[in-house]
């Protein structure tokens, strides 16, 4: 009830301040603040949707009938349970949504009172990236380039452990034959709430773990808490998650749920850049993990779908300025800009979980998400590049150098969205891709062609059109298959490992104005949901062995060289399976739903493994806990 209060507190003042008063509609305020503020934001400016106040908003309803806004609201809203608010609550949240406008809500047609406009205009655009903020140098220089390249077996030092993505720890302490002797070591609670789904980064015995808001290093034998710095986002903020650091020359660098992305130091904690990245009252944010490379700190955005552009930027590491910015929807004379046949202003093309480097090449793998709107592929014929691809540029400079697209026209929400995992097994190079569509995609690195193509989640109605106006039922869903987790490969066995999500739902296609989406949904109950393991050939893409689920399978999946594979699940529960097999060879019921990466290393010759409990979902995945750190390791020998 406290988030709920808060966002009263916001609207009320923001109501007093245009001068409603009394005749703002109280009922409707208060159906907004605990079904549609999470979205749109607590005083309607936006933040993971568009704004619904201000000058945007207005350019696309003034003039329209107001039977057509209520109409698409009580359709489409809330996007994850469209039609399940009564018809006085649709009535009440139109009304708080006009009036915040200056619009009479008993008039027919939507015009609006140039005084109340006035008090609703949004500041002028910004001209974005900004220039860095640049407060101060890091007191270290390392791990460098060829420490993450080529990581000690003691370190976990990027998202997926190293540039290649791999997620494999060769350390072999703990074994399918000891395993059932694991018990926390150490648990750090960092303090805070919501979601937690970073993967722990750890250099030298020291851990750093991030949540929306937080950073902190803890000693990573012990838990004890070394330093932490708390983020206050000074606009609105977009998704509020954040999946976790790049650890670089003496500095800790992350994204924000408001489009910043922040340098600090590594020893310290002390803040040494700030550079504002995108804007968040349009729904962006740079919430996955960040990559340094070569003197460059690398980011996509989140929230391209909403009505605006997606875009890869390069930062320099010691001063935040921009070297390079590669747009992920092309435009004017960029290839590409060919494949989208009525333009590129629906957006799209988001980056959001983390990306991969190939350190020999110079090269970055990155996962690109889907087209806007993401349903209506009438309004955006064409292939729609670079939207559900992976994009491989040159690090220095840029410049697209080759790309597969996985989804030509995505209609379905279907982001590429996991970063790929590179190997390379009796001297061929591979990538394997998963895909929020349901598929493992495994490709050659040197000839750019797709070798195997598996499926990860159960498939119905997935190629067939979407009718205007029609509910059809498909599968998966727009949360279904990989996440923002994606493959690990294992080179002692040449498997590959994934988790993905069995969910289902109704999709309906509408061309609707003021509708970026497209369409409505209508999701399966989350009771219903289920997920996989899957051990595949890493070669081949032959199924090894599968494992269904209670429930949805979104956390990171970790291969070790004592024949284990390591993951979570949404109830709690930190699995240890036998990489062969598949089998549950340890089980432990953390308390909290486990929605981050699983990271081993080794402080002093013992073996520990890292797991994040508490991720919590009060709206989509309906998760509970507080984030916490949560140690494991075999007892220690007297």
């Amino acid at each position: 009830m406290r988030v709920i209060a808060a966002a009263m507190s916001g609207l009320t003042a923001l109501l007093f301040a245009w001068g409603a008063g009394a005749d703002a509609p109280a009922g409707g305020a208060a159906i907004y603040a605990e079904r549609c503020s999470l979205c749109h934001g607590s005083v309607l400016r936006g933040g993971g949707a568009p704004p619904l106040v201000g000058p945007t908003f207005q350019a696309k309803w003034t003039g329209k009938p107001t039977e057509q806004l209520r109409t698409l609201i009580s359709d489409t809203m809330p996007l994850n349970a469209a039609g399940k608010l009564m018809p006085g609550e649709y009535q009440a949240v139109t009304d708080f949504i006009l009036l915040s406008n200056g619009y009479p809500a008993n008039d027919k047609v939507l015009k609006i009172d140039p005084v109340a406009a006035a008090k609703v205009a949004e500041a002028p655009e910004p001209v974005l990236p900004a220039p860095a903020k640049l407060l101060g140098q890091a007191s270290g220089a390392s791990p460098s380039d060829d420490d993450i390249a080529n990581p000690s077996d003691n370190d976990w030092l990027t998202y997926n452990r190293d540039y290649t993505g791999q997620r494999f720890s060769a350390l072999n302490q703990i074994t399918y034959d000891n395993v059932k002797h694991l018990a926390p070591s150490c648990i750090f609670q960092t303090g805070d709430t919501g979601s937690f789904e970073a993967s722990p980064v750890i250099y030298q015995g020291r851990l750093y773990i991030t949540t929306t808001h937080g950073t902190f290093a803890i000693d990573a034998a012990t838990c004890k808490e070394l330093w932490r710095h708390t983020y206050t986002p000074p606009g609105a903020e977009g998704l509020p998650v954040n999946r976790g650091v790049a650890l670089y020359r003496g500095k800790v660098l992350r994204g924000t749920s408001d489009g910043h992305i922040i340098a600090l130091d590594a020893a310290t904690g002390a803040l040494l850049w700030d550079v504002w990245v995108a804007n968040s009252l349009h729904g962006a944010n740079i919430n996955g993990a960040l990559v340094a490379f070569g003197g460059k700190v690398f980011t996509g955005q989140g929230g391209a779908d909403r009505g605006h552009t997606g875009h890869i930027y390069a930062f320099d590491v010691e001063t935040g300025e921009l070297a390079w910015t590669f747009n992920t929807i092309p435009t004017g004379k960029e290839p590409g800009a060919e494949t989208w046949a009525k333009g590129t202003e629906l957006g799209g093309g988001s980056s959001w979980t983390s990306i991969t480097v190939d350190p020999k090449t110079r090269q970055l793998f990155v996962p690109i998400g889907n087209p806007g709107a993401d349903m209506d592929g009438a309004l955006r014929p064409g292939n729609n590049l670079y939207t559900d691809s992976v994009v491989v540029l040159n690090a220095d400079t840029g410049k697209l150098d080759w790309y597969v697209q996985q989804i030509p026209h995505d209609i379905h929400d279907w982001d590429t969205a996991a970063a790929p995992a590179l190997y390379e097994i009796g001297g061929h190079k591979f990538m394997a891709v998963a895909s929020k569509d349901g598929w493992l995609y495994i490709y050659d690195r040197d000839k750019h062609t797709l070798i195997a193509k598996s499926e990860i989640s159960i498939h119905l109605n997935d190629d067939k059109p979407l009718a205007a106006g029609v509910e059809m039922r498909v599968c998966p869903g727009t949360l279904g298959g990989a996440e923002w987790n994606g493959p690990a490969f294992d080179p002692k066995t040449k498997m590959l490992f994934v988790n993905s999500v069995d969910w289902c739902g109704g999709f309906k296609r509408q061309t609707t104005a003021g509708s970026t989406f497209g369409g409505s949904l209508n999701f399966d109950p989350i009771e219903k949901v289920t997920g996989w393991i899957h051990g595949f050939d890493a070669a081949t893409g032959a199924v090894k062995w599968t494992r269904h689920t209670d429930g949805p399978m979104v956390a990171g999946i970790t291969p070790t060289g004592g024949g284990l594979v390591f993951t979570g699940t949404p109830s709690g529960l930190f699995w240890g399976l036998n990489a062969a097999t598949g089998d549950i060879l340890y089980e432990f019921n953390t308390g909290g739903a486990i929605g981050g990466g699983i990271s081993s290393y080794a402080v002093r010759g013992r073996q520990y493994l890292a797991v994040t409990s508490g991720s919590a979902s009060k709206t989509i995945w309906k998760t509970a806990g507080a984030p916490t750190v949560i140690v494991f390791a075999l007892p220690a020998r007297p």
